[in-house]
């Protein structure tokens, strides 16, 4: 059950198998698919969630999201995942979010960066209206990650190699007919060495989302690396930019 704290929203959970990789290590789009659930029940909760923004034709769209992966979540852990808005930004409306251990400590920390858009024009809009409604007001000061979700570029020079084509299916896609922004992730996993993902911890992401995958198209993942080390992953349907992650591993 979702609960409520003075300036913040959580919910209590447990680790599940279905949540954990095969060193029994919570799956980094199992936190993914936690936080757009508590997104949803905040912008609810908070009164700019559907229910306001379906009358205008118009709906929320993850545009980026940084997370940290402070420490692995382990199988049957008991943890507590957190969210709050933080205000707005140009388009943007910040929200955070933290999973926090049984000591209290974080284990996980990230920022999000949310657009409105019209569903049947399938375009930005400003979301100025949203005040005859709500509060733009953060509601708390408190952030996970201090700065915003950054923008990620393929490095000046670099050699793109192209890794794996993924067909958008069923399984792919939400209520806002796309694929979910979650799966970009899952993709992007996949498509990487299992040497890799299997024995090296998943430090940090950041992810940016820039256009649709609707059904049936398919999304070509390019791969290359960031003179840190970080696995830059963008996806691409023809010419266009879908999205575009950094991930990085523990050395």
């Amino acid at each position: 059950m979702t609960d409520y704290l003075k300036d913040k929203f959580y919910e209590d959970f447990t680790a599940t198998c279905y949540q954990v990789d095969r060193r029994h290590i919570l799956r980094p789009a199992a936190f993914l698919d936690m936080a757009q659930h508590m997104a949803v029940y905040g912008a609810d909760k908070l009164n700019f969630g559907d229910e306001q923004l379906g009358p205008y034709g118009c709906t929320w769209v993850l545009a980026r999201q940084h997370v940290r992966f402070e420490r692995p979540v382990m199988h049957k852990e008991s943890c507590r995942v957190l969210t709050w808005h933080k205000g707005m930004q140009g388009l943007f409306f910040l929200r955070d979010y933290q999973i926090l251990g049984a000591d209290g400590k974080p284990a996980v920390n990230s920022t999000s960066s949310w657009v409105v858009m019209n569903i049947e024009e399938r375009r930005l809009v400003r979301p100025d209206f949203l005040s005859e409604f709500t509060s733009m007001d953060p509601q708390s000061p408190d952030f996970a990650i201090e700065a915003p979700a950054g923008k990620v570029v393929v490095p000046r020079g670099a050699a793109l190699e192209l890794l794996d084509r993924h067909t958008v299916r069923w399984s792919d896609i939400d209520y806002n007919q796309h694929a979910n922004n979650v799966r970009y992730t899952v993709w992007a996993m996949d498509a990487l060495p299992e040497e890799l993902v299997h024995e090296r911890m998943l430090k940090e992401l950041t992810i940016n989302f820039n256009r649709e995958a609707r059904p049936g198209e398919t999304v070509e993942l390019w791969h290359t690396l960031d003179p840190d080390g970080a696995h830059i992953i963008e996806g691409r349907v023809e010419d266009h930019q879908v999205f575009i992650e950094k991930l990085l591993f523990e050395q």
